[in-house]
């Protein structure tokens, strides 16, 4: 099975990319700043929410490099300033999309065997130990 060639975009779809990395990064700000809260109560999800959400931001973070060659194409174009300015403003949010992105992966990978599967997994005397050793904090 080969690969498919990206479709690249002439610049009148700059404002579809401007919508579209602009929405991408705020639901992402959204999803870390909720990670960052269930960073220290990472019982409340279950392993299939964090399988979604590691393929997501996986897959989003995969796909990144075409936002890299999208714009390194249009900034070869003859931009007007106005589109130039956008360009570079969407080459600053993808990045910003990547390093979220990033960490959002992080914490989930970091905290992947304390869902509430797991804990449910675990005998009494693994939990307790678990808990005891400081490899978990207490369920709450």
């Amino acid at each position: 099975m080969s690969e498919q060639q990206p479709q690249w975009q002439p610049l009148s779809m700059l404002p579809t990319f401007t919508d579209m990395v602009d929405g991408m990064l705020e639901s992402s700000q959204e999803q870390l700043a909720t990670m960052r809260q269930v960073v220290h109560k990472p019982q409340v999800l279950d392993d299939a929410t964090l399988n979604r959400v590691t393929a997501l931001y996986n897959e989003q973070l995969d796909d990144h490099w075409l936002f890299e060659e999208q714009f390194a194409r249009w900034k070869k174009d003859d931009l007007s300033g106005k589109e130039a300015r956008e360009v570079d403003r969407l080459i600053v949010q993808s990045a910003t999309l990547k390093r979220v992105n990033e960490e959002i992966l992080s914490i989930a990978d970091s905290i992947k065997h304390l869902t509430i599967d797991t804990i449910l997994a675990m005998d009494d005397t693994e939990l307790a130990m678990n808990v005891l050793t400081g490899k978990m904090n207490p369920p709450t």
